[in-house]
């Protein structure tokens, strides 16, 4: 009996004591660490500049002089190009690009001789207009259409001026946030004209090599 009565006053005892379990959906008494989220890269800069060397290559040179027309190969050319850009929209790129391009000449004369090398210069004023797609922090690759003025200046013929149309596609190399590599290729086509008679005009294939700063 007196057993009895111990177990019982035990049980009674055991639920009068409090209960100190937290209640369902209460808050843990310590809230866990969560670790920070990564940083979102911050975007480029809204401005850049470039500078850039102008390989040009695999030219046709054509001529048009009294009622008569001679196409030929160009001969190995260079040209060095400076350019300034702003994001306008969402990778929507808007800019001006000069060049100046050097021996842009026929590979021989029509009597097999060799021509001067380095006789003669074209300048071109280009309206730049690309999209870029930029994955941070490591490459920012682009279309562009660059149309523009242009005038050639050749040893043998009066200047000949008009449009000019240069198509490419690159990639901008991340050196830093604000520095970049520029790599690229395109096709440059003339349309430039002497007089209603008459023109002096040159195509190539160029690349573009050259380093840029954003600002």
């Amino acid at each position: 009996m007196r057993k009895v009565t111990l177990l019982v006053g035990s049980a009674v005892l055991a639920l009068a004591l409090p209960v100190h379990a937290e209640p369902a959906g209460a808050p843990p008494s310590q809230t866990a660490t969560t670790p920070p989220l990564p940083a979102s890269p911050e975007p480029h800069p809204r401005f850049q500049v470039g500078l850039s060397y102008l390989p040009m290559a695999f030219g046709t040179i054509k001529a048009k002089s009294a009622g008569n027309v001679a196409t030929g190969d160009g001969a190995f050319a260079s040209g060095v190009g400076l350019s300034a850009s702003a994001n306008v929209f969402h990778g929507l790129m808007v800019g001006i690009a000069p060049q100046v391009i050097f021996y842009g000449k026929l590979k021989a004369n029509p009597d097999g001789t060799a021509t001067k090398f380095g006789a003669d210069k074209q300048y071109d004023l280009l309206l730049r207009v690309a999209y870029a797609y930029t994955i941070p922090d490591v490459v920012t690759l682009y279309a562009e259409v660059l149309p523009g003025y242009s005038s050639i200046s050749p040893s043998v013929q009066d200047t000949s001026k008009g449009l000019v149309m240069v198509y490419g596609i690159g990639a901008e190399l991340d050196v830093s946030r604000r520095i970049f590599a520029n790599v690229g290729i395109g096709y440059q086509v003339g349309y430039q004209t002497i007089s209603s008679a008459s023109f002096y005009r040159n195509s190539y294939v160029r690349a573009v090599l050259g380093v840029g700063f954003r600002l």
